[in-house]
């Protein structure tokens, strides 16, 4: 009879209740915090063997995990503590998670409606944000390490292979991970970023709406599919999905890193016009699998042998903003091609040998000498066939592919509707230069021809600006002197401007963003302190409602200014704000109490008057 393994009483200051897991390395322990009277649990790694290269290196992952899960604060990640060491065993103290691993939930219900699967990525992906906002990329994403509570919140667990930009511990070469999430740069050893965490959440957005994995087999299996494979396979090929899905998946999974979203929040925005386009027409370019005969043509091999019916590219398949290449970047084969199309033709010659090996297969026919030579036959004319026709989207498809494509460009705040007179047009703000020339090759390529564009472009130095409001859904109305959208205004003129708030009671801040990097924060004023607006009204930013003498004014340097406007169920930001902040330092944070708000469910609006300055 094995002896009973016995949990010891306490840890440091903390009481030992119970187990809750038991691993190869250690212990996960249910603890108690008698100083603050609060439920944590221990997780713990043995320092027996501290001497193996083995217990060494596990030693050293669970220090970078909590460095790394320690330095992070967010309610969609597991908190860190506290850490310790005894002569025996070292020991990370975490936020207990009352609940279950979202592996649990897909193991019991396979997969999950777009919406219940919309509201979890939006969680891992605000996470995600400000873990990479603060150099920490995870490496490990998938459903096993997040956690639902039973309020149904979201929390990424387990950072223990996690990459901190500062660090050097991890080294080029090494592979670590799990293989069905993993990226071509994970597998080949080279350097991660915030991209492959996208390319792992990109795989767990497939998985949550097909009950799939892209690609499954052995880890040899999966590298040459991963590496080699290329487009990913689609969700809607494998579910009965709307194909706006696939390009946003496509968006994530992309081989290039250079050719995936450039950060969680421009994948969260994505996948959020995804889930609306979806809403409105539940039907549109839905795709439904069919079972076929298998041919040589159709069929491919996975890791057991089997036989799997590859599902057809629809006709009026294009390639979407997520798809295509950035601008400059270079899209180079993979290293394991040689490899691959080696394969290729061994799996070629075995699959036509069993093919013919089978019953019923046709066998070749006998040779038999002709008795005399045949007559010659003038064959008919060649009939040309026209191919079908290629079915042209509609206009709201077109929207879709164009809005979904717009939703994942940095440095912009777009939005596309359909023209009165046919067409679509997009408007809103975009980054002067690239961002702009992106942005109109992204809509053109999406909506198949032109489109109208009406979006203004606006200095680069706003790029922060636009990608922390365009996540925060509403637009509010925000206008100087009855003109909304860009207003100019001469030396010395009164800045005064007029807010719509929206239907619901919010806590709301208003910005100046001068073009020399400074910050001039107009409301709620200093001296009074912030008070919740009535759902629906309007504020105008006199010197009464400012708390000022008299309002401010228009003065030097001049150039492209801005005026952003938040508003919030919830107060967003401490307050006051420093007098002398920058705007990189206020956007900033902003960026970060929005994403944390659309985690947390928080309603949240936000509107930008850009404001032409000149001497006269």
């Amino acid at each position: 009879m094995a002896p009973k393994l016995m949990t010891p009483d306490a840890l440091g200051k903390y009481t030992l209740r119970g187990t809750l897991g038991r691993g190869a390395m250690g212990t996960v322990y249910d603890g108690w915090d008698p100083v603050i009277d609060r439920r944590v649990a221990i997780k713990t790694v043995k320092l027996s063997d501290a001497e193996d290269e083995e217990t060494a290196e596990a030693l050293a992952r669970f220090k970078r995990e909590a460095q790394a899960a320690g330095r992070l604060s967010h309610p969609n990640i597991v908190g860190v503590y506290d850490y310790g060491e005894t002569d025996e065993l070292a020991y990370i103290v975490m936020e207990f998670v009352e609940g279950r691993s979202l592996k649990s939930l897909l193991d019991q219900e396979k997969r999950l409606p777009p919406p219940e699967a919309g509201t979890i990525m939006q969680q891992v992906l605000a996470g995600l944000g400000y873990s990479h906002a603060r150099g920490v990329v995870h490496r490990d994403i998938k459903p096993a390490n997040i956690m639902l509570t039973s309020e149904g919140q979201v929390k990424i667990a387990d950072f223990g292979i996690a990459r901190i930009e500062s660090s050097s511990m991890t080294s080029v070469g090494t592979v670590m991970g799990t293989p069905a999430y993993m990226p071509p740069e994970q597998f080949l050893g080279e350097p991660v970023d915030a991209r492959s965490d996208i390319y792992a959440a990109g795989v767990m957005l497939f998985h949550l709406l097909t009950g799939e994995r892209p690609y499954e087999g052995s880890m040899t299996s999966i590298m040459q599919k991963v590496l080699s494979q290329d487009p990913a396979p689609r969700a809607s090929s494998r579910a009965a999905l709307p194909a706006v899905f696939d390009a946003v998946i496509a968006g994530a999974m992309a081989k290039a890193p250079a050719d995936r979203y450039p950060s969680a929040g421009a994948f969260a925005q994505a996948l959020r016009v995804a889930l609306e386009t979806a809403k409105e027409d539940p039907d549109a370019d839905a795709t439904m699998v069919a079972p076929g005969p298998r041919t040589r043509a159709s069929a491919s091999s996975d890791a057991t042998g089997s036989m799997r019916r590859a599902a057809p590219t629809p006709p009026d398949a294009a390639p979407s903003a997520a798809t295509t290449p950035a601008a400059g970047a270079k899209k180079s084969a993979p290293p394991v091609a040689l490899l691959g199309g080696l394969a290729a033709v061994v799996l070629l010659g075995a699959g036509g040998a069993w093919f013919m090996l089978q019953p019923g297969a046709p066998r070749p026919p006998a040779v038999i000498a002709p008795v005399e030579p045949p007559k010659p036959v003038t064959p008919p004319p060649a009939q040309t066939v026209a191919p079908p026709p290629v079915p042209k989207p509609t206009p709201e498809q077109a929207l879709a592919k164009v809005s979904a494509a717009l939703a994942a460009l940095p440095c912009t705040d777009l939005s596309a509707t359909l023209a009165d007179g046919g067409g679509i047009a997009v408007s809103g703000l975009a980054g002067s230069g690239q961002p702009e020339q992106d942005a109109r090759a992204a809509g053109d390529r999406s909506a198949g021809g032109p489109v109208t564009w009406q979006a203004r472009g606006v200095s680069q130095i706003y790029c922060t600006a636009l990608d922390a409001l365009r996540a925060a859904g509403t637009r509010l109305t925000l206008s100087m002197g009855g003109t909304s959208g860009s207003v100019h205004m001469a030396d010395g003129a009164f800045i005064v401007p007029r807010i719509g708030l929206p239907d619901f009671p919010a806590w709301l801040t208003v910005d100046y963003l001068a073009n020399d990097g400074s910050a001039l924060h107009m409301y709620p004023p200093a001296r009074r302190g912030a008070v919740q607006q009535k759902a629906g009204a309007a504020l105008t930013l006199t010197a009464h409602e400012t708390g000022t003498v008299a309002p401010s004014r228009i003065g030097s340097p001049y150039g492209t200014d801005m005026i952003i406007a938040v508003a919030s169920a919830k107060p967003l930001l401490p307050l006051p704000r420093p007098a002398d902040e920058t705007t990189e330092a206020y956007l900033k944070a902003l960026a970060s109490a929005l994403e944390a708000a659309r985690a947390n469910g928080t309603a949240t609006a936000a509107g930008v008057l850009v404001v032409e300055t000149s001497k006269h």
